[in-house]
Parts: C-alpha cells; sequence; structure tokens
C-alpha cells in the first residue's frame, strides 16, 4: 500500500476542507431562497434540502438546526460581500471620503443583495436569540469601521468628540437600515445607493466639528439676533393681543348702543 506523502495529504486535506465548504455554503444559498419565498415559518428542512440537493442527514452534518441555518446566511454574507467593500475603504485617507464609502459600501450592499437584504431586515432582525448568536457577532465585526473612522476623525480635528463612537455607529446604521426597508416595502423606481450622499451630508450635521466662524456666527444667531427676532415676535402678538381687545370694545359699544335704541323705541 503506498504511504501519502506528506505534501500530498495536505493537498488532500485542503481539498476535502474546501468541499465541505463549497456544501456549507450552498446550504445557505438554497435556504436563503426558500427563506425569501416561503418566509421563515413557512419554510422547512426539507425544503431547504431540495433546493440545495442535499438528504436531511447532510444538512444536519454542518448546521444544528433550521434556525441555525439562517442565522449562518448572515455571517456568509456578511464576511463574503460586505467585509469586501469595507476593506477598500481602508485605503482611503480623508475620514469623511473614507465614511462616505463605508455608507455608499453598504447601500450597494443591500441592492445588489435583495433577497438577503429582506431576510436580514425582516427576518433576523426583530429575533432576540439571533442578537446574541455568534453569527450577530460577524455583523458587528464588519461595523467596526464605522467606530474606526469616527474615532480616527475626532483625533484630526474632523469630527466632535463630545460623542459616543457606538452611538454614532447606531446612528448611521439606523439611517441606512431606515431607508433600505421602506425600499423593500414600498418599492422605489431607482436604487437605494442612489442616497449615499444625502445619508451622508445628514450624518455629518451630526458629527462633524464647527470650525470657530461657524461657532460665532451660531452664536450671534442664538444670542442677540434671536432675542432680537424673539422679541419682534412677543412685540407683534401684544400689538394683535391689543387690536384684538379694541375690536372687543369697539363691538361692546356698539352692542350698548343697540340696547340703547330698543329702550327708546319701547319707551316711545
Amino acid at each position: 500500500m503506498a504511504i501519502p506523502s506528506e505534501n500530498g495529504s495536505t493537498s488532500s486535506s485542503k481539498n476535502k476542507k474546501k468541499r465541505n465548504l463549497d456544501k456549507h455554503n450552498a446550504i445557505l444559498e438554497g435556504a436563503l431562497r426558500v427563506f425569501g419565498e416561503k418566509g421563515f415559518e413557512d419554510a422547512t428542512v426539507a425544503a431547504i434540502c431540495a433546493e440545495a440537493g442535499i438528504s436531511e442527514p447532510t444538512l444536519y452534518e454542518y448546521f444544528d438546526s433550521k434556525e441555525d441555518v439562517l442565522f449562518s446566511i448572515s455571517e456568509l454574507y456578511t464576511r463574503r460581500e460586505l467585509g469586501r467593500f469595507s476593506d477598500l475603504a481602508h485605503y482611503i485617507n480623508d475620514p469623511r471620503e473614507r465614511l462616505r464609502a463605508i455608507i455608499q459600501a453598504y447601500l450597494e450592499f443591500y441592492e445588489n443583495n435583495p433577497l438577503y437584504t429582506s431576510v436580514a431586515l425582516l427576518t433576523l432582525k426583530g429575533n432576540r436569540r439571533y442578537v446574541a448568536s455568534p453569527a450577530y457577532q460577524s455583523v458587528r465585526d464588519a461595523a467596526r469601521p464605522l467606530i474606526e473612522v469616527f474615532r480616527d476623525g475626532v483625533l484630526r480635528g474632523v469630527f466632535r468628540d463630545d460623542l459616543d463612537p457606538y452611538l454614532v455607529r447606531n446612528m448611521v446604521l439606523g439611517f441606512i437600515e431606515h431607508l433600505t426597508i421602506q425600499w423593500l416595502l414600498v418599492g422605489r423606481p431607482k436604487g437605494i445607493a442612489e442616497h449615499t450622499d444625502t445619508i451622508f451630508q445628514m450624518v455629518m450635521r451630526a458629527i462633524e466639528k464647527e470650525d470657530e466662524d461657524t461657532i460665532e456666527v451660531r452664536l450671534k444667531i442664538n444670542g442677540p439676533l434671536a432675542h432680537n427676532l424673539f422679541g419682534h415676535a412677543v412685540h407683534l402678538r401684544e400689538s394683535d393681543d391689543h387690536a384684538a381687545h379694541l375690536r372687543e370694545s369697539d363691538d361692546h359699544a356698539a352692542h350698548l348702543r343697540e340696547s340703547d335704541d330698543n329702550d327708546d323705541d319701547q319707551g316711545n
């Protein structure tokens, strides 16, 4: 019997791992199509196996349950697709441009994978067990560049230093996911990636550090100018109230004259 060489054994092991990985991913792709068509509750393990071209025992070699399959879909797509886009952002030096690139990457990812997006945002999002699962950690890891770019912007004096980086991350993802869910539910003639600049500008209004000139103008608006405008508005309201009071007095005087005329007529 021929004894396999060390190199041959290593090569065979790599091929086996690749075959296992391919089958693992094929199950997830098939499950995604079934979940997208039937919904998670109505999807069956038998339907997933039929779509993936495997037997049920084979599925359970890779996954513990139908829910495990669902959670693993998120991990697969996040690492394979979104991670690639986020990696490209690291080559952009300016924090503002890098932030914009990350926002665009998320929107393009959701737009280019509508079936996954539907399952991820409409089915997985409200699942408490998913949030506690290892698969969800991959989603958190994929969002780490948002935290890193904000911290970098703070160090460079571009972004405000009084904001929690994790809250900033949640705000950015909230904008993106809200827009995407509306796109899924209502349907739009245009793709969501076209809204990259809109979301970027809204985020920048909240996190961008103001220069001294901007702060001075804002203080002037909130200070004497605002006081003058407010005082003028109060004066106008007082004038309106005074005019209304005069009108009421005139109406009352007219009513008294009518009463006097009626008394004179009755006396005659």
